[in-house]
């Protein structure tokens, strides 16, 4: 294929767009090199059958991009936005291979209402040889037509959030540069009002976890995408606009070059394996960007979650899934409790997990408090219908069947509303209380621990559940502490 396809002719626009970028923004550029890049692509051989597919079948979104789509699903167009979306799975080389795709898609009869693009500023220079006059020139003949030819049809661009190692790759000048493409390619795109483009690369929570992605630096696994596709396409969370372009950018380079300088340094629990059991603040989240996810992902350990969204450590229901009712089953190994435990890393169950240190971590108390669970029987301490009750009794059932594992009772967090009948602050000095009388350790999580009452959405996504940050941190909490007080 050619490099630039006749029968197409630059606008003007576009042409003097052109000299623009490539006299002002991209001046910085030319110090940048393929050499030493951890971004190459090869051709995949599978362009031919994508262009076949888009030919022949009924579909009024698209999704093209210029890394694997394998992880985004087709369904969750049609289930978030409605749309019978076709994603191409070749990985597109350059803006001349995108150009024959955009052909095919507007020559398609179908009525296209959305085009998803993943496009890496990279990848584009490196396709253009490193020179900003043909960088310029290839999204002035081979995009921006597009673009403007279909001003009802909105272009949603989503740009890479590689794994951090591909950032550490570069030195300081080289960064500067890619990071000076980028904004070029931003600035470019948002001249035009039916393009919005997204950038979440910049979010620690996803660069640092190996365990985000799968076979390369910049492709995440399934449970990843989607929330990357309900945080982008849908929620508009990380759209970046020459407004907002250069903060977005100068905090990804600070971070950069700070884990550069001083790496961020996560404790090696290999040796461990971990049973968790909770409520939604550990079982909600699935996956590696959950807190079980963190832990495995950074520390290595071996995890499985038995965390129950909606449970509490009382027994409020026979039929519910409260700690009495896990921690039964899984003394009993009963396989329908196996079956739904979530295993990070591949590993035995807990019992056979010969040559590694087991570790429970027993994490309840906010579905207490938000029912109002009476904190104790004053003549029953084993009464498995109160807070400190259902603790005592199973703690020291898993310590009996268990005598040589560790123990963590971990408090909740502060949460939005923490002034109930009994105040929540009183959960957790009664679990405290609990761990003194078990000698188990205890994780402060609420008067000493990043979340405060003056900070709640920062790390809250909706003032009771973390967010990707707060996981983060409760998940680093944890680490530190076993690494700093478990021997």
């Amino acid at each position: 294929m050619s490099v630039f396809k006749s029968g197409k002719k630059r606008k003007p626009l576009h042409f003097l767009w052109g000299i623009m970028l490539a006299a002002v923004g991209l001046l910085a550029v030319v110090v940048y090199s393929r050499r030493g890049s951890c971004n190459l692509q090869e051709d995949d051989g599978r362009m031919a059958e994508d262009l076949a597919r888009l030919s022949a079948q009924s579909y009024e979104s698209v999704l093209l991009s210029m890394h694997s789509t394998q992880s985004f699903q087709e369904e969750d167009f049609s289930v978030f936005l409605n749309q019978d979306a076709l994603i191409a799975s070749h990985c597109i080389l350059d803006l001349a291979e995108l150009s024959d795709y955009l052909d095919c898609v507007f020559r398609s009869g179908n009525g296209i209402s959305h085009v998803y693009l993943s496009l890496d500023p990279e990848l584009l220079w490196n396709a253009a040889g490193g020179n900003s006059r043909r960088w310029s020139r290839s999204l002035s003949e081979y995009l921006y037509p597009y673009i403007e030819a279909h001003p009802d049809v909105p272009f949603e661009v989503l740009l890479p959030y590689p794994y951090i190692d591909y950032w550490l790759s570069f030195s300081e000048k080289k960064l500067d540069s890619l990071l000076t493409l980028y904004r070029s390619l931003v600035d470019g795109l948002c001249a035009y009002p039916n393009v919005k483009t997204y950038f979440p690369g910049q979010e620690f929570w996803l660069m640092i976890n190996p365990d985000n992605y799968e076979e390369s630096l910049f492709d995440v696994n399934e449970i990843v995408a989607q929330k990357l596709f309900l945080y982008t396409f849908c929620d508009a969370v990380y759209q970046i606009t020459p407004q907002n372009g250069e903060d977005v950018l100068r905090s990804l380079r600070e971070t950069i070059l700070r884990e550069k300088n001083s790496p961020t340094r996560y404790p090696d629990l290999s040796g461990w394996s971990l049973v968790l059991f909770g409520d939604s603040i550990l079982g909600n989240f699935d996956g590696s960007y959950s807190i079980p996810g963190y832990i495995n992902g950074l520390s290595g350990a071996t995890v499985y979650n038995y965390a129950v969204g909606g449970s509490s450590a009382s027994l409020r229901s026979e039929k519910g899934s409260d700690f009495p009712m896990v921690a039964d089953s899984f003394l009993a190994g009963d396989s329908l409790v196996s079956k739904g435990c979530r295993v990070f890393s591949h590993g035995e169950a807990p019992e056979g997990a010969e040559g590694r240190k087991l570790c429970f971590l027993i994490n309840f108390g906010i579905n207490d408090y938000l029912s109002g669970t009476p904190l104790e029987n004053p003549s029953d301490p084993f009464d498995i219908t109160t807070y400190k009750g259902a603790l005592r009794t199973y703690v020291s059932r898993l310590q009996a069947a268990y005598p040589d594992a560790c123990y963590i009772l971990i408090s909740p967090t502060h949460i939005i509303n923490q002034e109930g009948d009994i105040p929540l602050a009183d959960y957790c000095s009664a679990l405290q209380e609990i761990s003194e009388e078990m000698d188990t350790f205890y994780l402060d999580n609420y008067d000493s621990f990043v979340i405060t009452q003056n900070n709640l959405w920062d790390y809250l996504s909706d003032g009771y559940h973390p967010n990707e940050r707060g996981r983060l941190a409760m998940a680093a909490d944890i680490m530190y502490f076993m690494e700093e007080n478990l021997p």
